[in-house]
């Protein structure tokens, strides 16, 4: 029997989902979400590169923070209603970043898993990050540890535990991302580049 294809969701529905997530899950609303969004897009992107029609978002200050606040707002509910159809690489990055833990490394690791990759950071960690690192690892096998408790509840993994799979198999890539990245440290450490 030839199974059916099965296509993955958008990367805008990946994002959105957890944006949904965390909206519904934190005391963040959308308006203030989107402020976050608008900081980090305007911090990230020259500003030779911001596109007000592609990119609606806007700072503000005094007076003007409160409009800012409620054009974000909309701006942000649009995309994630379906109204405006795209989301522009630029805007994408500025969302993620702005997803507070957990929600960000968990639409990170979505997002990468897109091409069956593991999203490691890359970029330098500062040397007074170094048992913040650790200390993520440590975290991370902690949530798989309990990830992993009902599903051996029993002694023995089989059918009953599929519910438990994707949480399982996600707390197992968290728990790798985090020993890679403090790998990347010490192989550094040997000369061996970063």
């Amino acid at each position: 029997m030839k199974l059916g294809r099965q296509f993955l969701p958008s990367r805008q529905q990946v994002i959105y989902g957890y944006t949904d997530k965390m909206l519904n899950e934190t005391a963040m609303n959308a308006n203030s979400f989107a402020m976050h969004v608008a900081e980090q897009y305007f911090a990230m992107t020259a500003p030779h590169r911001h596109d007000k029609k592609a990119v609606p978002l806007r700072l503000g200050h005094g007076d003007d923070l409160a409009d800012a606040l409620k054009a974000n707002g909309q701006a942000l509910r649009r995309y994630m209603d379906g109204k405006v159809k795209t989301l522009p690489a630029d805007l994408e990055d500025a969302w993620v970043l702005s997803l507070p833990e957990p929600y960000r490394s968990d639409c990170e690791r979505d997002l990468a898993a897109r091409r069956g990759l593991l999203p490691i950071r890359l970029s330098l960690i500062a040397g007074d990050a170094d048992t913040a690192g650790i200390g993520v690892l440590m975290v991370e096998f902690g949530s798989l540890v309990s990830a992993l408790t009902p599903a051996t509840a029993d002694g023995v993994i089989d059918e009953r535990d599929r519910p438990h799979a994707k949480t399982i198999i996600d707390r197992c890539n968290d728990v790798v991302i985090a020993a890679l990245t403090i790998q990347r440290r010490f192989v550094a450490l040997l000369g061996g580049g970063a």
